[in-house]
C-alpha cells in the first residue's frame, strides 16, 4: 500500500474518509494532535502557533516512517520535496460557500462564544469570517488572504500544490470557486446577505 498523508481541511466531509484510512492502515497510522493553546493569547497568534506545532509533528511522524498520517495540517512543499517524497498526498475539497456555512454552524454549535455574532450575516463582517473564507488558501498556499491583498499569487500557489494531491475534485474547481473576484468573503454569501510540488521550481509530473 502507498504511504499516505491526508490533509484534512475542516468541514469538507473528511472525518469518515479519515476513519476509513486509519482502519486500512491500522498497524501504521497516526493522527496529528490538536492543541487549544493558551486561551490568554490572541486567537490568530494561538492558531498559528498550533499549526506550527502540527507541522513539526508531521515531520516527526514522517521521519518515523508512519505509513498513513492524517490531520488538520497545512501542506508543506519542502517536506513533500524531501522527506515525504515517497508519500501520496490526499485531500478532499468541498464547495467553498457550503464549507464556510458549515464551519460557522459548527463553531456556533460546538464552540459558542459571546464575541461571535449570532447571525451569519453579522458574522461576515468579522476578521474570523475572513479567516474561515480563506481555509483553502491557508491549507494549500500557506496563509490566509489579508484584507486588500491580491489573491492571485496565493490562488496560483494553492492550485499548483493541489496538482500533487489525490483529490475528490479537479484543480479547475479550486481555481474557479476560490479565485472568484469577490470571494472575500464568498460572493454568494455576500450577495445573500440576508453572507507534491515546490512553489517555484518543482518540475515533477503531477499525480492524476
Amino acid at each position: 500500500m502507498p504511504r499516505i498523508i491526508y490533509i484534512h481541511v475542516p468541514k469538507c466531509g473528511g472525518s469518515s474518509f479519515g476513519a476509513a484510512l486509519r482502519l486500512r492502515y491500522f498497524m501504521s497510522q497516526a493522527v496529528i494532535n490538536l492543541d487549544a493553546g493558551d486561551p490568554a493569547l490572541p486567537a490568530e497568534t494561538r492558531i498559528l502557533a498550533d499549526y506550527a506545532r502540527r507541522r513539526a509533528q508531521l515531520h516527526q511522524l514522517v521521519n518515523q516512517g508512519i505509513r498513513m498520517i492524517s490531520g488538520h495540517v497545512q501542506y508543506d512543499p519542502e517536506l513533500h520535496d524531501r522527506a515525504a517524497k515517497n508519500y501520496t498526498f490526499v485531500t478532499l475539497l468541498r464547495d467553498p460557500v457550503v464549507r464556510f456555512v458549515s464551519h460557522y454552524n459548527y463553531l456556533q454549535r460546538r464552540h459558542p462564544t459571546p464575541s461571535r455574532p449570532a447571525t451569519l450575516a453579522d458574522f461576515l463582517d468579522t476578521a474570523d469570517a475572513a479567516r474561515l473564507a480563506s481555509q483553502y488558501l491557508f491549507y494549500f498556499a500557506g496563509q490566509s488572504l489579508l484584507p486588500g491583498q491580491d489573491p492571485a499569487p496565493l490562488v496560483d500557489r494553492g492550485t499548483r500544490a493541489l496538482r500533487y494531491h489525490r483529490r475528490s475534485v479537479s484543480t479547475p474547481y479550486f481555481r474557479e470557486t476560490i479565485a472568484a473576484p469577490h470571494w472575500y468573503p464568498p460572493a454568494p454569501l455576500a450577495a445573500q446577505r440576508g453572507p507534491r510540488y515546490h512553489p517555484d521550481s518543482r518540475q515533477s509530473t503531477p499525480q492524476n
